[in-house]
């Protein structure tokens, strides 16, 4: 069975809060078969710089309850070493969410590349830096298409 490539996020909360406003929307991505959740960690450093890992299944049961139905794909790819080297950057008296989920969308085309004889020569994410530049020159033609 072929995979998708993995791509890890890092979302970094002010304060050590986190909120539940973004977990409906990775669930919908998942059902609706674009993503699978592999794997999804809480970092929190204090005002004292000490960091503290969560995982879902350290969480009590009515807050892991929230996970279930992301729970059923966990694969905890995640090492103690890539949670470390993930979370060096997280400043003081913030929190962070990682996960770690597959573009599940990728595998079929990844099979289809492949059925055509064809490779993955290279490939990439762009900076968001780049992606707005690219979202600002594509406004501009946009307005001077005539």
């Amino acid at each position: 069975m072929a995979t998708g490539p993995f791509e890890f996020a890092i979302i970094g909360f002010e304060g050590n809060r986190f909120t539940g406003e973004i977990l409906p929307r990775v669930r919908a991505l998942q059902e609706k078969g674009l993503i699978r959740v592999a794997d999804l960690l809480f970092v929190k450093r204090d005002a004292q710089n000490q960091i503290r890992v969560t995982e879902i299944t350290d969480l009590k049961d009515e807050e892991a309850r929230v996970y279930t139905d992301l729970l059923n794909s966990f694969v905890g790819l995640l090492s103690v070493e890539d949670v470390e080297q993930l979370a060096s950057g997280l400043p003081r008296n913030s929190s962070a969410a990682i996960v770690l989920f597959e573009h599940t969308w990728a595998a079929e085309l990844k099979n289809a590349v492949l059925r055509a004889n064809g490779r993955l020569l290279g490939g990439g994410l762009l900076r968001s830096e780049e992606v707005e530049r690219l979202q600002r020159d594509l406004a501009a033609s946009a307005g001077s298409v005539d």
